[in-house]
């Protein structure tokens, strides 16, 4: 049995079609700047494309840069190269399709073709057709060339939805001459079953190859760009109308958005002072080298450490936000200053253990049973500021997300305001739009002038964009 791995890529592989696959890697979301698109096709110019292995570690290591993006980068050159490994050895994607016979050119695709009705084999007058003849003798060289020209005569690799499946299915088909089966297939649906049967047969092995060949072009051309249309649906969509089913992907998208600001702000190097001169401990030091200041002494600047304290409510109305807030910030955790984590719904407390010691997502839903209930903000500022107010100093931002509905409680803004007064900064993230605050029990609009910064937030979009506001304005 052959090695599938030591299949020879398709010798009609060009720089044009490592361009393409470039192109391909960027819709899987590997960046490929254009030094490393020379790298690669220097590379495969050293290597030649007849080894596919060879091939595919060459451009690994000129094009993957991480763990993360080799695993992507394999799956995306097998998807990729797939048609390429299928196409039998020594044939070219150039050759002309399936030509009909020069007597019949002229004529309508049965004339020439249909037996007279006397013929022992009624299929005898089909023969001769080059279409014909390669299906019924299963010639997979033949037939693999043609749909590869019938395919790039009708620029297949154009397509960009999934229903446009069936369009290219029907140009492709009759770029290959399949009208002319298809008249004959009419012609013997009523004069001769058998005939129309074998015909049928025949059409339905050629059209499942078209749709093969076009469905691993959506999957190489478009498939990328469907991917980014609904992860961009899905970023805009509000995270409290998300079912269970797209779970998975808005986590993957999640943790791509984490890794864009992990990146961005992870590289930056922070500028430290040294401050004054401490004169006393440099002419101390001097002593030893005749006064010459060899060794001059700063005096030491004592920093506060930079914390965020986030502080979410887990009421019925806006769990499912405060849950993607904490997976975000824990998401983070590389970049950002230390969070210290407090869940209320009446009651307040601080649940950072859960998130120290479990995964997120266990540590999100035992906080959402211990603390979920119905809502009261002058309980939860209360306890929050008996817990935890004497810790807040100028180095920490106080993150709130809720609707500020109080079931029209007193929500003890006073003590909001003793936070402002003590954090560097108050954020309050609401996933209410702005429209509906002081709506009803809605207390947003007093909340509003004992903060920093009020937000609309009920999309990841929306997050992100906070957050990395947040990590450009923590120093």
């Amino acid at each position: 049995m052959t090695d599938p791995e030591r299949h020879p890529v398709a010798h009609s592989a060009s720089s044009d079609q490592l361009l393409a696959f470039i192109q391909f890697l960027r819709g899987k979301k590997i960046p490929v700047s254009p030094a490393d698109t020379l790298d690669a096709i220097e590379a495969a110019e050293l290597l030649g494309y007849s080894d596919r292995n060879l091939l595919k570690n060459g451009l690994a290591a000129t094009l993957a840069k991480s763990s993360h993006e080799l695993a992507t980068f394999e799956n995306a050159f097998d998807d990729y190269f797939q048609l390429a490994s299928n196409t039998p050895a020594g044939a070219s994607a150039s050759e002309e399709p399936f030509a009909q016979p020069e007597a019949s050119q002229n004529l309508s695709p049965l004339e020439g073709n249909i037996p007279p009705q006397n013929n022992a084999d009624p299929l005898e007058g089909l023969r001769g057709n080059a279409l014909f003849d390669a299906l019924e003798s299963q010639d997979e060289s033949a037939l693999s060339v043609a749909i590869e020209t019938a395919a790039a005569d009708v620029k297949v690799d154009e397509i960009s939805l999934f229903t446009q499946r069936g369009q290219y299915v029907r140009k492709i088909l009759d770029a290959l001459g399949d009208e002319a089966l298809r008249a004959a297939a009419i012609e013997f649906e009523q004069s001769e079953p058998a005939a129309f049967e074998a015909v049928q047969a025949l059409r339905e092995q050629l059209r499942e190859r078209v749709r093969d060949r076009v469905e691993r072009a959506y999957l190489i051309h478009a498939s990328a760009q469907t991917e980014d249309l609904l992860d961009d649906s899905l970023a805009k969509l509000k995270l409290g109308n998300i079912d269970h089913s797209q779970m998975a992907r808005l986590k993957r998208l999640m943790e791509r958005m984490a890794r864009k600001l992990a990146a961005r702000h992870g590289r930056r190097r922070r500028r430290y002072r040294r401050g004054k001169l401490h004169v006393g401990e440099t002419i101390r030091k001097a002593v030893a080298t005749d006064g010459i200041p060899f060794q001059p002494k700063w005096r030491k600047i004592e920093r506060k450490r930079p914390q965020i304290m986030a502080i979410c409510d887990v009421s019925g109305s806006v769990a499912a936000y405060a849950k993607f807030l904490l997976m975000f910030i824990y998401a983070l955790q590389d970049v950002l200053p230390r969070t210290r984590t407090f869940a209320f719904s009446a009651a307040l407390g601080e649940v950072s253990d859960l998130f120290d010691t479990l995964p997120v997502e266990e540590a999100i839903e035992k906080v959402n049973l211990k603390y979920g209930g119905a809502t009261d903000y002058g309980r939860a500022l209360n306890d929050f500021s008996e817990l935890a107010l004497a810790e807040v100093n100028q180095a920490t931002t106080l993150i709130v997300l809720g609707d500020a509905r109080n079931n029209q409680a007193d929500p003890r803004l006073d003590l909001l305001s003793e936070m402002k007064a003590r954090a560097k900064k108050v954020i309050w993230l609401n996933p209410e739009s702005a429209r509906l605050w002081g709506t009803g029990d809605s207390e947003m609009l007093r909340v509003k002038r004992h903060c920093d910064v009020v937000k609309e937030c009920n999309s990841l979009n929306q997050l992100a964009r906070i957050i990395d506001q947040l990590l450009s304005d923590r120093r």
